[in-house]
């Protein structure tokens, strides 16, 4: 199984980066949190999980074990896919996850694009007792100004991934897309994108 692979980030877009090792390009479906740890052009290790279905093979990455780990667990759960999961694990850090399961709070992870009450009590009914190592062991650490810290706030996180594909660097577009979101209080990604710009070019 291929636990891990140790290459260059040469691209980063929707939900994705592209890894080159031994002269291959590897295509991983990420987290946001995932995405704003590994950096554009340089070596990382990223953590991977195979997902095969009948009509596609994805493979997934992540920046930290303990992510892959809670993606495991939240996959083994019906109704629960890997797209889900990368949401999950988007808003959220594996630490935040697990508390949240632990308190069965299912206002917070029902929140989450794709994933009903329904959907969220069942989750917690069945990892309740499963999840104890994750409290208070976060990998993957939430950045100043992260617009993934905020559920309400998910457009920003198109935007700021609109201006890493610009080549502009993670902590200058989660800054950018941040205070133009203060700026602008719009829900519209690109309206956000172009007050963004504005403020990278002053």
């Amino acid at each position: 199984m291929l636990d891990y692979i140790n290459g260059k980030v040469m691209q980063k877009g929707l939900g994705y980066v592209v890894v080159e090792c031994n002269d291959i390009g590897y295509k991983l479906l990420v987290s946001q949190n995932t995405s704003y740890e590994l950096n554009l052009d340089q070596i990382n290790i990223i953590y991977t999980h195979l997902v095969v279905k009948e009509d596609a093979i994805s493979l997934i990455g992540f920046s930290s074990i303990t992510e892959r780990d809670m993606f495991e667990r939240l996959i083994s759960i019906s109704k629960i896919g890997a797209k889900t999961a990368l949401s999950i694990l988007s808003a959220y850090t594996p630490s935040d996850v697990a508390k949240f399961i632990k308190s069965s709070d299912i206002v917070s992870l029902s929140k989450i694009s794709g994933l009903g009450k329904k959907t969220a009590e069942r989750l917690i009914l069945e990892l309740k007792d499963k999840v104890d190592m994750f409290v208070n062991t976060d990998d993957v650490v939430l950045k100043p100004n992260n617009p993934v810290s905020s559920i309400d706030n998910l457009v920003t996180d198109e935007a700021a991934e609109a201006l890493m594909m610009l080549g502009f660097t993670a902590k200058e577009s989660q800054n950018a897309v941040q205070k133009a979101y203060d700026i602008k209080q719009s829900e519209d990604v690109q309206d956000i994108i172009k007050t963004a710009l504005s403020l990278l070019k002053k």
